[in-house]
């Protein structure tokens, strides 16, 4: 039977012509509720997703999804019914990691200060001790998979060569070092700087609470671009008032949009930016529906899925 896809994410004509080319058909998204025999799900609704894998009319069997993160998809339903699920890892990992860097050089060069000084116009320099270089630094990465290693990759060319701390504690290229999420302790205890990019699994949420904050003695820099549901806020508060934490870049959070009354806004140790690290533009979507060409060719010629392909009982 041919493969029927589904799809959520717009595909520009030219993309419909290129996919229906390799002899499948394509069903835009708001055709959901109409739509029978569907094979295959790209891109995903919240509202819609799963209604459309329960139609007993669909036989969805591989979901390739827009984004690196799958947490917000019904994983236990996916995994019950043996679908296969493929993400976009890689392809936001440059950005994110040039995002990276940004907080780490407005925070280290003190350009925080000097926004706001500018804003009252008041010309003051700030002292050498507040300032530091990115080679100086001690960093820790939590998460060495694509976008650990896009970070590693760019505080290697400024001469700074990162710990990493990953579920195993194998190695990784472009660390100096890694350690397992369970020996972190006696690794976080002095470091500068301290980079969340881990995916959200159920060992990662509030990963980073009252307990870990505690380990810090003025950490310079703390930064999620991983998930929000990794951190808790509350704690991270906690941490940045009494100078566990000295400053924090913030992309994520635990409810998204973040809150008109939620403490953070005001904090003036704290850049926060709405979830937009991974918004590189037009090149984030050409390489997304790179990674879904080559699965669906081998998918159509073998059933084998060959880029991306993640586990939905770990959630990566």
């Amino acid at each position: 039977m041919k493969e029927r896809i589904l799809a959520f994410q717009h595909l520009s004509p030219e993309q419909t012509e290129q996919l229906t080319s390799m002899g499948v058909d394509v069903v835009p998204a708001d055709q959901w509720d109409t739509a029978t025999d569907i094979s295959i799900v790209f891109g995903w609704s919240t509202e819609h997703g799963l209604a459309v894998l329960q139609d007993p009319h669909n036989n969805v069997h591989w979901i390739q999804t827009v984004s690196a993160g799958v947490d917000y998809l019904p994983l236990d339903w996916i995994t019950a019914h043996n679908i296969q699920l493929t993400n976009a890892s890689g392809a936001f990992s440059a950005a994110i990691a040039e995002s990276t860097i940004g907080y780490l050089l407005y925070f280290l060069r003190d350009f925080n200060e000097a926004v706001k000084n500018q804003a009252g116009h008041f010309w003051q320099r700030p002292l050498r001790s507040e300032m530091a270089t990115l080679a100086s630094q001690k960093v820790v990465i939590y998460g060495t998979g694509s976008i650990g290693q896009h970070i590693a990759e760019l505080l290697n060319g400024f001469g700074n060569y990162p710990f990493g701390v990953n579920r195993s504690g194998h190695g990784v290229s472009g660390f100096q070092g890694t350690v397992a999420m369970k020996d972190d302790a006696d690794l976080v205890k002095d470091a500068d700087i301290i980079i969340n990019a881990m995916p959200a699994t159920p060992s990662t949420v509030h990963y980073f609470n009252t307990d870990f904050f505690d380990k810090l003695n003025g950490t310079r820099v703390f930064v999620n671009v991983g998930r929000g549901k990794s951190v808790d806020e509350q704690a991270l508060m906690h941490a940045l008032l009494y100078q566990k934490v000295l400053n924090a870049g913030l992309d994520v959070f635990e409810t998204e949009p973040l809150p008109k009354d939620s403490k953070l806004w005001d904090y003036p140790n704290v850049l926060i930016t709405p979830h937009q690290t991974s918004f590189a533009g037009a090149e984030n979507i050409r390489a997304i529906f790179g990674y879904f060409k080559d699965n669906l060719a081998s998918w159509t010629q073998d059933g084998k899925l060959t880029v991306n392909l993640t586990d939905p009982s770990r959630g990566y």
